[in-house]
């Protein structure tokens, strides 16, 4: 798996949750922060409100001796003494004169001033002078700073800590002297301000409101929270299944694998990876439909899943294909292992013989690359070939320099045709009568500017696998088509020249007049180009085949079959499809029973081209004696080492004075 996608499904992972924690976790701090200041604040509140109240109490009782004297004294102290009786917040009253002298006390003491200050809000909402004073005994819940009243927390602290409840008593209770200037005189008055739980209530019943809709809130949040980790959990789920088996997909297979080979690290177990696919998978959809083959590798899932041990991972991979890291001590008892791993598979349809092909890579150790291990697995699966059934192949050296090879190229094809890198080589066809020149074929090789001389056999099945044959064909005929044409123009004699046609090209059915605009565009006779085909052209769309072998040959073309007798069913492709020549696979001509059964096939195949009006060219001849019996059948072209190898056009030329 790519880096940028692991960083994408690791970023999809985390997504929205550590937010959303974090967004809870700020939420909470506000929410504190908030109620403790609203609580400070409201508790502030009403204790001012209820020390302003006391305050305009006690300045009427103050106000009292504005026409104190000897002769109103004893009428104004019973009025002062009824009011400290009848106002609960009144406790004491005490006045002295401006040398600080007593003149009378509620309870005969007087306190100890240490200091008194001004206390601006109090004068301007009582509108009248009142200084707090600061007595000896600290009867006082607030202290002075700056002209303000500030918290005595200590003293807070026992107004908020009753052990008990009484709603008709009060709570806490505020004890402060206030100092007002009368008539000359301070009075001194001592308010014992109670504070009463139906003073909060209000503030109480907010606080709890906004409590229960910050819970709700909270509640709503956390369970968001909790769906979201859910949904991405769903959803990590969904993204690592696959959806064919329904087990783990190929993305969880990289990761588990990594994992795995990581802990691994100081080599306790030995790991192997391992390309399994079955062979022919799509003949079975063709024949039993698409579902049921996806059913059949759900079945072959499971049945692999159960053959799973501790330490190893399965996943499907595509198609029928399938990706395990097995652990394994020996070579010898893997290849048993994965046997039976495909009678595990087979037992899922009884009735019907499966085949399987295996790749297998042995991990080295500190290899933790999964899917370039994978890679070198069905590397080493595909160099077993289609036909290669119930095969085990082990990755090796050589076969990763092939596919290094293939790429290579791959890459420089289109360029080196553009650069004319393909060079044209002719291998001449020589007459059995009187043994000079009858014809020639084209045969290409690759000079290469770093590689050198490249012989056909390393690049022509890869163009063959990859369609590149098509353009290199078309290049061929240019090729000879521009060849015979400046022979022609300095007045050479021509002879035919075959050119090879890829089955491949047999798809299109305007082949035929392709092959005329290639030809006519150097004004060449058709009947000095001969067009090979394979047999194995004869298996594909054979309508398209036999009308474009009909064309080709209406339009003077000598159209010729190449490797006859490598397939199996030569004679019937004989019968439908009209041919001009017929090229005899060397085949017949090597091996142990060549000059007995093969050369007896090459006797009759010459007989019964005769009589089929067709030219019979025998091609990788290397001997005399082969040479005399080709004769003695009346043969009519030899075309083999034994004469000349395939040689530049140039020296074919010189060498045959054409």
């Amino acid at each position: 798996m790519n880096k940028s996608k692991e960083k994408r499904i690791k970023k999809f992972k985390k997504k929205r949750i550590w937010p959303s924690v974090l967004g809870l976790i700020l939420i909470l701090c506000i929410f504190i922060v908030v109620m403790a200041a609203a609580l400070w604040a409201s508790g502030m509140d009403i204790v001012q409100r209820k020390l302003l109240d006391s305050s305009r109490k006690s300045i009427k009782v103050a106000e009292l001796f504005a026409d104190y004297n000897s002769e109103t004294e004893e009428k104004i102290i019973q009025t002062v003494l009824s009011h400290i009786d009848a106002l609960e917040e009144i406790e004491k009253v005490a006045v002295i004169d401006a040398d600080r002298v007593p003149v009378w006390s509620s309870t005969g003491e007087y306190p100890i001033i240490d200091a008194t200050i001004d206390i601006e809000l109090l004068s301007e909402i009582t509108e009248k002078e009142i200084h707090v004073m600061i007595a000896e005994d600290k009867e006082q819940v607030f202290i002075i700073e700056e002209g303000e009243i500030v918290p005595n927390e200590d003293a807070l602290e026992d107004i908020f800590s009753a052990s008990e409840f009484d709603a008709s008593a009060p709570f806490a209770q505020i004890k402060l002297w206030l100092v007002i200037p009368v008539n000359g005189l301070d009075v001194m008055v001592l308010n014992d301000i109670p504070i009463y739980f139906q003073d909060f209530l209000t503030m109480i019943v907010c606080i709890l409101l906004c409590i229960f809709l910050i819970v709700i809130f909270l509640i709503y949040y956390l369970i968001s929270i909790i769906g979201t980790v859910f949904g991405v959990r769903k959803t990590i789920k969904i993204i690592y299944t696959d959806m064919v088996t329904g087990g783990d997909n190929w993305l969880l297979f990289i990761r588990k694998g990594a994992s795995l080979l990581k802990k691994n690290g100081k080599r306790k177990q030995k790991y192997a990876m391992v390309h399994l696919e079955m062979r022919k998978y799509r003949s079975f959809c063709t024949c039993f439909g698409v579902n049921k083959g996806q059913e059949l590798i759900e079945s072959f899932y499971a049945a692999l899943k159960k053959e799973m041990k501790r330490n190893e991972v399965l996943a499907h991979q595509e198609n029928a294909e399938f990706g395990l890291l097995l652990v394994y001590a020996e070579a010898a008892e893997l290849e048993a292992r994965i046997d039976s791993l495909e009678k595990a598979l087979n037992a899922v349809l009884p009735g019907m013989k499966m085949y399987f092909g295996v790749g297998v890579y042995l991990v080295q150790p500190g290899e933790r690359d999964v899917e370039q291990l994978y890679n070198n697995a069905m590397i080493a699966c595909e160099m077993l070939g289609e036909e290669a059934e119930n095969k085990i192949a082990f990755f090796d050296v050589e076969m990763n320099n092939q596919k290094i090879w293939e790429r290579k190229v791959e890459d420089d094809m289109d360029r080196a045709l553009v650069n004319r890198e393909f060079q044209v080589y002719l291998q001449p066809k020589i007459s059995t009568s009187d043994e000079v020149l009858g014809g020639a074929e084209a045969l290409v090789r690759w000079i290469h500017p770093t590689e050198g001389f490249i012989p056909p056999n390393r690049f022509i099945p890869i163009f063959e696998k990859n369609g590149f044959i098509l353009k290199l064909d078309d290049y061929m005929l240019e090729e000879i088509a521009r060849i015979q044409a400046g022979w022609l123009a300095e007045g050479r004699k021509l002879v035919p020249i075959s050119v090879n046609v890829s089955r491949a090209h047999f798809t299109r059915e305007d082949l035929a007049e392709h092959i005329c605009a290639i030809v006519d565009k150097y004004q060449v006779p058709h009947s000095v180009i001969e067009l090979e085909l394979t047999e194995s052209a004869f298996f594909d769309d054979k309508k398209v085949l036999l009308n474009t072998v009909q064309k080709l040959r209406n339009a003077g073309f000598s159209v010729s079959m190449d490797d006859f007798g490598a397939g199996y069913s030569s004679l019937n492709s004989l019968k439908e499809l009209q041919i001009d020549v017929l090229k005899i696979d060397a085949d017949f001509f090597r091996g142990a029973d060549a000059e007995e059964r093969g050369l007896l096939i090459v006797s009759e195949v010459i007989e019964l081209a005769k009589k089929l009006n067709m030219k019979i060219v025998a091609e990788g001849i290397e001997s005399r004696e082969q040479v005399d019996f080709l004769t003695e059948q009346e043969c009519d072209l030899i075309q083999g080492y034994f004469y000349a190898k395939p040689m530049p056009v140039a020296e074919f030329a010189q060498k045959y004075n054409v």
